[in-house]
């Protein structure tokens, strides 16, 4: 079974933040007559410097940044962890902040990283979710390693034709060196994907080479069956059919991401999406899924489509069925899911 799951890559807020950093211990004992101070509460976002960088460039700023130039500006300044979150506003609102951050706490799958940047009354927080990470090891290698909760990483490469291939990744608890052939053509965007507490996900992004300064294509149409057939088209793989059922599971698990709050496969008791149509009476050969939350539903197509690892999923030649759903949640942003499945059928 082949399953991926997506994230928006950037979420902004037009509110305040601060950033906190970790007590420390203190084992000094209290003298006697001396009121002792109680500690203050561990933090739930570690400081990250070049969240910092990021967050002093967002401040600098007239007006708050589409998603996709937020993430852009974090992976110039060599942040790997994904998904980013911004939080904008001016001094003064720490009730909000912390509000914010914990929020962010209770839905992320892994620990949170934090850049605080102040210019003026403007305040800005630019967090991320640190899972796994892919540093420099060399001018054509990588080292990827994933922390303790997530598992079976691999990696995925985008080369600068368009063209992705899956790399496996050894030594899950030290993490491993992949070296990327030569003859890549570059620049190369590099995916490092793992199954966490919420199922499987990119956690972390790195280019190699130069990033490109031209934008993705986006594509026109916000029909997900005119926007994956033209996908599909394009990598040279059949169209599919409209299925009824697995659009009843696909909005069924929409409204599922959205009232959670979490992004993933496995968020509620069924588990991943083969287990969800099976409680369904259906079974397949293959069962794929991609889920994203954006602003707007054509945001979250773009993610999918732009996601190295997902373009490859949604564009699997083994399928021959889809179902598209999509929820609003609480904020007014769109969830959406796209299933797909290889000949399924009604099981007894």
């Amino acid at each position: 079974m082949k399953r991926h799951s997506i994230l928006i890559f950037a979420v902004l807020f037009a509110l305040h933040a601060t950033a906190g950093a970790e007590k420390e211990k203190n084992d000094t004992p209290v003298p006697p007559g001396v009121a002792a101070v109680a500690p203050k509460p561990k933090s739930v976002c570690l400081k990250d410097t070049k969240l910092v960088v990021v967050a002093q460039q967002l401040a600098e700023r007239q007006t708050i940044p589409p998603s996709p130039e937020l993430i852009r500006a974090a992976r110039e300044a060599g942040v790997d962890a994904n998904p980013v979150y911004a939080k904008f506003g001016v001094v003064g609102e720490i009730e909000s902040f912390k509000s914010w951050l914990r929020d962010l706490d209770e839905a992320a799958d892994a620990p949170l990283i934090c850049g605080r940047a102040r210019v003026g009354e403007r305040v800005v927080l630019v967090a991320a979710v640190r899972a796994g990470s892919l540093s420099v090891n060399g001018k054509h290698s990588l080292h990827a390693e994933v922390i303790a909760d997530f598992r079976d990483p691999y990696l995925v490469v985008r080369d600068s034709k368009g063209m992705s291939r899956r790399i496996s990744v050894e030594g899950e608890g030290f993490g491993a060196t992949v070296t990327l052939p030569l003859e890549w053509s570059r620049p190369l965007f590099v995916q490092l994907v793992a199954t966490g507490p919420n199922g499987p996900r990119p956690v972390a992004e790195r280019w190699v080479g130069k990033i490109p300064q031209d934008e993705p294509t986006q594509r026109s149409s916000e029909s997900p069956q005119a926007w994956l057939m033209q996908l599909r088209r394009a990598a040279g793989a059949r169209s599919l059919r409209s299925n009824r059922l697995l659009t009843q599971e696909a909005t069924s698990h929409a409204q599922t991401v959205c009232e959670s709050g979490k992004l993933g496969h496995e968020v509620d008791p069924w588990g991943d999406p083969e287990a969800r149509l099976l409680q369904r009476g259906i079974e397949a050969r293959v069962v794929g899924e991609a889920v994203a939350r954006a602003q707007t539903l054509r945001e979250a197509l773009h993610a999918i489509e732009d996601s190295p690892s997902h373009r490859l999923t949604v564009t699997d030649p083994r399928f021959t069925d889809a179902g598209y759903g999509k929820a609003k949640d609480e904020k007014g942003r769109t969830c959406a899911v796209v299933l797909l499945a290889s000949w399924p059928r009604k099981v007894p």
